[in-house]
């Protein structure tokens, strides 16, 4: 059995990832995003309704991680050119296939596919965009009254929308010693030692039933790869895992996070803006408990019709993460690419 099936360390001291039990590196945040309707819900009638979620401070609207995460992989295939993940419908859900090898996205968002079994967590955890301030019921009364003279009608059709424009606060998570590290379980790939990279790489595909890849796009992918072993752990179970270099590695966690800094979501003819105007990350902290602070801040100011300042709010950030002897990287919309690739090189120095 090999060591990296059980050990959490190598021997100069530095982080394993591996399947048993390893220590982990997560990267928690808090995005502070102001913005209007980002998702609606079913509709009631002829009126368009927003998501909206009922809290203990009332009624709030809310974005779901589905629709944001829709939002970012387009705008990360557009503009950092990350490639469009295989799918598959075996089993009779439509499903992405493949490894974290040939996809970006694939590597973040992971799949679960029924028959034959095969499964990757996400290493992008997204939870709801909430509102802070509550809605307040108001409505867009729309016709198409324009277009129906130009036909030569009087008559025109009516739809009433739910509007709102606030504040939201959305969590996230980013498990980072899974970026580019993918271990397969119960996976037959009969790969051994004196096979090259690229036979590997062909093996894994053969066993995963995903056939017609050219011979060029093989070679391509040779060059991100840093290891693909093979063995069988403790109980049994046949495990093959896929590390990608550290350069691929780097590379993706750097997109992702400035494609998350600056994202925008189509939606009813514009864009709704979905940057943060402030970020709070973390590299000490399991769970979000600072984002309750960020949250009453926002909240009482909201209802006392005070100004948000933002170097107010960092400071008392700053001031209790110090007292629990932990830091937090803070950033505005004006230096977010700096403090995110502070972050990043962090990371992986």
């Amino acid at each position: 059995m090999k060591e990296w099936l059980l050990k959490p360390h190598l021997e100069d001291g530095t982080v394993h990832n591996n399947l048993i039990g390893g220590l982990t590196m997560n990267l928690t945040g808090v995005f502070v995003i102001e913005t209007g309707v980002v998702n609606r819900g079913d509709g009631i009638g002829n009126i368009a309704t927003v998501k909206k979620i009922t809290t203990p401070d009332g009624v709030k609207v809310s974005f779901s991680p589905v629709s944001y995460k829709r939002a970012l992989w387009r705008s990360l295939q557009q503009n950092k050119h990350w490639k469009e993940p295989m799918v598959t419908r075996d089993g009779g859900v439509v499903q992405r296939t493949g490894t974290v090898i040939d996809s970006e996205e694939f590597d973040f968002a992971g799949t679960m596919i029924a028959k034959p079994k095969y499964e990757r967590e996400s290493t992008l955890l997204i939870d709801h965009g909430i509102s802070v301030n509550n809605f307040g019921g108001d409505m867009e009364f729309m016709t198409n009254m324009a277009i129906s003279k130009l036909y030569g009608e009087n008559e025109a059709n009516i739809i009433n929308k739910e509007i709102f424009y606030g504040i939201y606060i959305m969590p996230f998570g980013i498990e980072v010693d899974r970026i580019g590290v993918q271990e397969i379980k119960n996976l037959d790939t009969k790969i051994s030692d004196s096979d090259s990279v690229e036979d590997k790489i062909k093996k894994v595909y053969d066993a995963l039933n995903i056939g017609n890849i050219s011979d060029t796009r093989i070679k391509e992918w040779v060059n991100i790869v840093e290891s693909i072993e093979y063995d069988e752990d403790n109980r049994g179970r046949k495990v093959t895992k896929i590390v990608l270099t550290k350069e691929e590695r780097k590379r993706r966690l750097k997109d992702l996070l400035e494609g998350m800094g600056d994202l925008s979501r189509r939606m009813e003819g514009s864009e709704r803006n979905l940057s943060p105007c402030f970020s709070v990350f973390s590299l000490e902290y399991a769970a979000h408990r600072y984002m309750f602070l960020i949250r009453d801040y926002i909240n009482k100011k909201i209802l006392d019709g005070g100004y948000l300042d933002f170097n107010k709010l960092k400071e008392e950030l700053e001031n209790f993460a110090k007292q629990e002897q932990k830091t937090l990287k803070i950033a505005d919309y004006k230096n977010y690419r700096a403090v995110v690739n502070g972050i990043v090189e962090e990371i992986f120095s």
